[in-house]
């Protein structure tokens, strides 16, 4: 329904149609707040002598009315103080429901402007974000196409070191083995007996004195 339907029912109220009625419904909950809406709908119902929906559609339309006076001389068209025979609409309630309706719309609008100023706001700080993102992979490819020697060097690198190298075995292996007999014992509890033959072999050749007692050792393990 357009504005100058709508406008025409307004000061027409008797010839609300039922295809109008729908549009007014629709309106009606589009904009639950729009009063005169629910005044044109509870009209139409009336009208057409649909009493049950009548009823349930006045009290709707009294609970948003601000003059339920004026309302209930809308819907029975008893209109008091000699108005005239072409009258149909107390003028003054719909005065007051036009500024109350302009009113929401007014408010309707800024609203839309603030979300649409929101939603412009968001997507400029994403272009933003996407640009500077951007800016670093153009910085990120002038730098390898001015140098790609560095990304070769390591590829090459990698791809010369052994794969199963322990990268670490260097740090953590003794450069200098201790020889002495309790080391002899340990390797020979770890089942390592050939090692803990070879310390007893060097523990002879440090301690002749002892050689006896370290062969004797050496056939134990043997």
């Amino acid at each position: 329904m357009n504005k100058e339907s709508f406008s025409y029912l307004v000061a027409h109220p008797d010839e609300i149609g039922k295809n109008d009625l729908e549009a007014l419904e629709q309106i009606a909950r589009a904009y639950p707040y729009f009063q005169l809406a629910h005044t044109l709908v509870a009209k139409g119902y009336y009208h057409f002598k649909n009493e049950a929906l009548a009823n349930e559609k006045i009290s709707h339309a009294a609970a948003y009315s601000i003059n339920r006076n004026g309302l209930r001389k809308i819907i029975t068209e008893q209109f008091s103080n000699d108005t005239h025979a072409g009258a149909q609409i107390d003028t003054a309630y719909l005065h007051r429901v036009k500024e109350r309706v302009e009113a929401q719309n007014q408010q309707h609008f800024k609203n839309e402007e603030l979300l649409q100023a929101s939603l412009s706001h968001e997507e400029s700080l994403l272009e933003s974000i996407a640009r500077r993102q951007q800016q670093q992979l153009d910085i990120i490819n002038t730098f390898i196409e001015k140098d790609p020697g560095l990304i070769r060097t390591s590829k090459s690198q990698l791809q010369h070191t052994p794969q199963n190298e322990d990268l670490a075995a260097p740090s953590t292996q003794p450069k200098h083995v201790i020889i002495t007999e309790n080391y002899a014992k340990i390797l020979t509890m770890q089942g390592k007996f050939q090692k803990a033959i070879e310390v007893y072999q060097k523990l002879i050749l440090k301690f002749p004195e002892k050689k006896a007692y370290f062969a004797e050792k050496i056939r134990e393990i043997q």
